[in-house]
């Protein structure tokens, strides 16, 4: 085989399990309704890809191998989305009248008065 086409054999392998890493992201954002589903998007690939590619590097490189990387890259897309959903909540600033300390600004209703 030739170096060309072992590039494209990894490639899509990572493509493969990429796809399988948005699947639980979907469902995660959609459970989330879409708080923090932007950040743990990168998260859900990297974990998948990660998991991926563990399983080949743990020595089972046939077809089986394959296989079970399949829902191990599952796996890692949902520990991803719901580890980046959950970071996303902890980094969000929340509304000015949840802190303490802070007034809350008047509406523009209550100026005009």
């Amino acid at each position: 085989m030739t170096a060309e086409g072992r590039v494209a054999f990894v490639l899509f392998f990572f493509l493969v399990w990429c796809f399988l890493g948005l699947v639980p992201w979907t469902i995660a954002a959609v459970i989330a309704r879409g708080r923090g589903a932007l950040l743990a998007l990168p998260l859900a690939l990297a974990a998948a890809a990660a998991l991926g590619v563990s399983v080949p590097l743990a020595g089972l490189r046939d077809a089986g191998g394959f296989f079970l990387s399949l829902p191990a890259a599952l796996l890692g897309g949902a520990l991803g989305a719901f580890a980046g959903i959950a970071l996303s909540r902890r980094l969000a600033i929340p509304p000015a009248e949840e802190r303490p300390g802070i007034a809350a600004a008047p509406s523009l209703r209550a100026r005009k008065r």
